[in-house]
């Protein structure tokens, strides 16, 4: 791909001011185009999915130019809608002719980063619509798409595992686009075209069957197409600790590598008419479980400290990580050095076999450190049911209520794995400020980043990839069913953004000629 490279500088007698931003294209429009004082403008260039003579999809980058000696008068072409401040209610198309005038002396320029421009008949924004707000995956890993099998047209479904037609009831197929995983009952199958849904008989998608560990099946008349979420990096029903579940039931989760990906936002932003559909760019936020964990109520602890503990000593605890059971977890102290360095190694050492060899533990891991003078064991998990519970062990020797180390009931009280808030306060003013650095939050070009790590969503789909913390869960925000939802869309019923450039000239005694840069 070629790049580009915007620069804007502004030299003040008190500041200088540079802007400077860089971008990869692979089309280009570049045409300068003569304008005369004719009422109507004179076509630059049109915006639409179509293929045509002058005609884009989904800039980049448009730049708009008067290389002329006169004024021209810029018409942009868009559409007009209603929005609403609503958090319930999506978005509706008012008017799908709207013109925006504005006036571009001689040698000036307009530049635009993309073409998402429309009007609204309110005063409120076109990308609020309705707004996600820290919801938590669907346990089942999938919803409801709406749509629902037909055997009307055709019932081959019902009785061939092979069959690749998938006929669904009139207009349903609206709510799928080529790329999505659907979930018919237990299996899973891959969209690869999508019917119209203009009727009955072009309600249909074409599927790959019996795809992520699943098995092709027969399917009854009205049965639910589900839009699933699974972890597409494993099998749609793993409930592994380390895969796609948490051991015992499998829910929207990364896995050990800090990996999660799928085809769709969890269900959101789907709509039975493909108006006002997808996601709007910049508003996907995701928040991740911290930890849980359980002290010992010590105070003061360093490496050096000695523990009290007998040397050569075999000492037992019960240890339970991120719920489910307990485990014994043995180890056997020095034969000179007790000190908490040297002890707190040999805990870990033992945790840590346990991941392969425990009953109750095994694939679980914790870590055990000293934290603000204290001792402390930590889920390495981000599960929400993340969670350290140290107690006597069954049977052998317990360290616990020896030396310095507090009996079972003395220990301080189990800290469970919750989700960090969404405002924090200034412990000395109070003032509020948004706890940014808790989420992983969405630059509008379909980047996420944060602490956490990074990833990628389509606005469009839905699909979004996580490289992030192991073994998490999250809860989702985004804005969804709004006038800048999804991708650019130039239907009739759809219009979310510049349809066309016209210019003419201000000047009934002068043309003027208007350069136009469109990058795609």
């Amino acid at each position: 791909m070629a790049s580009y490279t915007k620069e804007i500088k502004i030299t003040t007698p008190n500041v200088d001011y540079t802007k400077r931003i860089t971008g990869a294209y692979n089309v280009i429009f570049d045409k300068i185009i003569k304008v005369d004082n004719s009422n109507a403008g004179i076509d630059l260039i049109n915006y639409s999915r179509d293929i045509a003579n002058d005609t884009m999809v989904a800039p980049k980058a448009i730049l708009v130019e008067n290389t002329g000696s006169v004024a021209c008068e810029l018409l942009i072409s868009t559409a007009e809608w209603t929005t609403d401040d609503a958090t319930d209610s999506a978005d509706s198309l008012s008017d799908a002719s709207h013109y925006l005038s504005m006036l571009l002396p001689a040698g000036e320029c307009i530049y635009l980063p993309n073409n998402r421009l429309i009007g609204t008949a309110t005063e409120f924004g076109g990308g609020m619509g309705v707004a996600v707000d820290n919801q938590a995956p669907d346990s089942n890993e999938y919803v409801d798409s709406g749509a629902d099998v037909d055997h009307a047209t055709a019932n081959t479904i019902g009785s061939d595992t092979s069959h690749t037609t998938l006929n669904l009831e009139n207009g349903h197929s609206k709510f799928f686009k080529v790329g999505d995983l659907i979930r018919l009952e237990d299996e899973i199958c891959e969209v690869t075209a999508v019917g119209t849904g203009a009727d009955l008989a072009n309600s249909t998608c074409t599927i790959v069957r019996g795809l992520y560990g699943s098995t092709a099946a027969t399917h009854a008349d009205d049965v639910a197409v589900r839009l699933p979420f699974f972890n597409m990096h494993h099998d749609f029903d793993d409930t592994s600790y380390n895969g796609g579940g948490n051991g015992s039931a499998t829910v929207a989760k990364t896995n050990a590598s800090g990996l999660f990906r799928a085809m769709n936002f969890f269900g959101y932003g789907r709509t039975s008419d493909t108006v006002a559909d997808g996601l709007v760019a910049g508003s996907i936020a995701l928040k991740f479980y911290e930890h849980g964990y359980q002290e010992f109520g010590l105070s003061g602890i360093t490496s050096s400290t000695k523990t009290g503990l007998a040397v050569s000593t075999t000492y037992t605890f019960s240890l339970k990580i991120s719920g489910g059971s307990a485990d014994d977890v043995a180890f056997t102290t020095d034969s000179s050095d007790v000190t908490f360095g040297n002890v707190i190694a040999k805990i870990q050492s033992a945790i840590n076999d346990k991941f392969t060899t425990g009953t109750n533990l095994k694939n679980k891991k914790a870590t055990i450190a000293i934290v603000n003078g204290d001792v402390r064991i930590t889920d390495s998990s981000r599960l929400s049911t993340g969670a350290i519970l140290i107690a006597a062990p069954s049977g052998g020797t317990t360290p616990l209520g020896v030396g310095i180390i507090p009996a079972a009931g003395s220990l301080e009280a189990p800290v469970a794995a919750k989700l960090p808030d969404d405002t924090i306060f200034d412990p000395l003013t109070y003032a509020s400020r948004k706890n940014t650095a808790a989420f992983l939050t969405d630059n509008g070009m379909g980047q996420l980043s944060g602490t956490a790590g990074s990833g990628t969503i389509n606005y469009e789909t839905g699909e979004i990839n996580l490289n992030v913390y192991p073994n998490a869960e999250f809860v989702v925000s985004a804005n969804t069913k709004a006038a800048h939802s999804g991708g650019v869309e130039s239907g009739s019923t759809t219009i979310n953004g510049v349809v066309t450039l016209e210019a003419r000239s201000c000047n009934a005694k002068a043309d003027t000629d208007i350069r136009v840069i469109s990058l795609g």
